[in-house]
């Protein structure tokens, strides 16, 4: 039977560093994902759909839209002109 040897070269003396993440903390994915709503509502006044609306700026289904101005309680009345 044959046994398998590690030279020395192979042992590190360095202890093992972590990976760093692939991907930015949640907290900040969310916060980014509220400057981006806020910001495609203020550009279209409030209104979240049709041509013009937020939902169509920013590439995705009005009804998903809804959602997430809930999720992260974003008040879009504020973005309507008085």
């Amino acid at each position: 039977m044959a046994t398998a040897t590690a030279g020395e070269s192979w042992l590190s003396r360095e202890p093992l560093q972590p990976n760093p993440p692939l991907r930015p903390p949640a907290g900040k994915l969310i916060d980014r994902q509220k400057e981006m709503i806020e910001a495609a509502l203020a550009e279209s006044k409030g209104r979240v759909s049709g041509r013009s609306g937020a939902a169509a700026k920013l590439g995705i289904p009005s009804s998903t839209l809804e959602s997430k101005i809930k999720a992260l309680k974003i008040k879009k009345n504020r973005f309507k002109p008085d």
